[in-house]
């Protein structure tokens, strides 16, 4: 006769380990890069934003957003924003590179996610 009982598996519906609620990584003194709902098994996000002492000054709202898009539209930033000499362009511009900066060094979000400048809770 076999046994039926199963036991539970420990997963709960709906969460993965695969998620990263918020990504949060100290891009610089100044600014802090944020990921929203990160997967990192098709290595996108839904949405992310730069704060630079504490206030907005870069972000995207795009669902499903993929890393080398993600990398494509800061470049974009930065070369609309570089000869523009208006306060918040230069704002834009300066958190763009920062951004850069963080992007760069990772290959994709499961990476980025191993940041030693991450910041949890």
């Amino acid at each position: 006769m076999q046994n039926l009982n199963s036991g539970q598996s420990g997963k709960k519906v709906g969460q993965s380990n695969d998620i990263v609620k918020l990504l949060r990584i100290q891009a610089s003194d100044t600014h802090v890069v944020e990921f929203d709902n990160v997967d990192t098994r098709f290595n996108d996000c839904n949405n992310w934003q730069v704060m630079a002492e504490g206030k907005r000054v870069l972000f995207s709202n795009r669902t499903y957003e993929r890393f080398s898009d993600v990398k494509s539209g800061i470049v974009a930033t930065i070369s609309v924003c570089e000869n523009s000499a208006t306060v918040s362009d230069t704002a834009m511009l300066e958190s763009a590179k920062v951004m850069m900066q963080v992007l760069d060094g990772y290959p994709s979000f499961a990476a980025l996610a191993a940041h030693p400048k991450r910041i949890t809770g």
